[in-house]
Parts: structure tokens; sequence; C-alpha cells
């Protein structure tokens, strides 16, 4: 059974380890990765400032979700899940509940997507508005909103 909590500053490496695994999964190149790494980061500072929620099993953390609020929206920042536990229903139960937490702030909610995950996030009510000009050159990401 999964269980949620807030994450603590004790979590960090935890949660820069997830990250980095989560994005690693698609098979992008190192150059790519070292490229993004300043993206991937979670600081002591985010978890002061945003909403994040871990999802934890019997084998410990599995994935982690990070919302940010804006002045017209709902952000989210990262969600990522760890390799060995991706496309068994943690994302979206992670999301879902992560996004109940906020729900009464009556903003829509938006998400720059990786391209892997367009599908995902789609299957979860949210809808493709733009494409976000990324690394490396020519690479765009989904700029994806859920009301």
């Amino acid at each position: 059974m999964t269980q949620f909590r807030s994450a603590k500053v004790s979590d960090l490496s935890d949660l820069n380890r997830i990250s980095v695994a989560s994005k690693k999964y698609w098979g992008y190149p190192d150059e790519w990765m070292e490229n993004w790494a300043e993206d991937l980061f979670i600081s002591a500072v985010d978890i002061d400032e945003h909403i994040i929620q871990i999802a934890e099993v019997q084998e410990g953390i599995v994935g982690f979700c990070c919302v940010s609020e804006e002045r017209e929206f709902l952000e989210i920042k990262h969600l990522w899940i760890l390799p060995e536990f991706v496309a068994k229903g943690y994302g979206k139960e992670l999301l879902t509940y992560t996004l109940g937490l906020v729900s009464h702030k009556g903003k829509p909610i938006q998400v720059v997507s990786d391209p892997n995950a367009e599908a995902f996030y789609k299957k979860q009510g949210f809808t493709t508005i733009s494409n976000i000009e990324s690394y490396p050159q020519g690479r765009s990401l989904p700029l994806m909103k859920k009301m």
C-alpha cells in the first residue's frame, strides 16, 4: 500500500537521486543529462516554497511530486518515479493525491512535460496547449494544461 507524506530536508539526497534516475530511464545521453542537472535538482528552498509529496511503499520512497503556486495557475515542477516502479500506477496515484491537496485553490494546473510523459499526462486529463523549445536545439517540450 502506498503512503504519502510531505518531503523533508532529510529527504533531499533521495529526491535528487530519484529525479536523475527517472530522467535517465528514457535513455537520454549523458551530455543531455549534464545539461539538465540544474533543472532536476531539488533544494531545501524548494521544500520550503513548494508542495512536495513523497510516495512510499514497504521498499522505501518510490517517487515524488512537486507543485508550485503561481499567480494564475498551479505548476507541476517535478513528478518522478524510480524506474523499477514506472508503469505500475504509482505516478498516477502520486499525481492524483498531490493535486487533491491543491484542488481547493481552483486554479488551472500546467506542466512542461518530458515528451516521453505526454501520453501519461493526457491520460490524467491534461491537454497539450503549446510546445516550448528545449535542449538540445530542435527539441521541444509539450506545455500541458488541466482545468
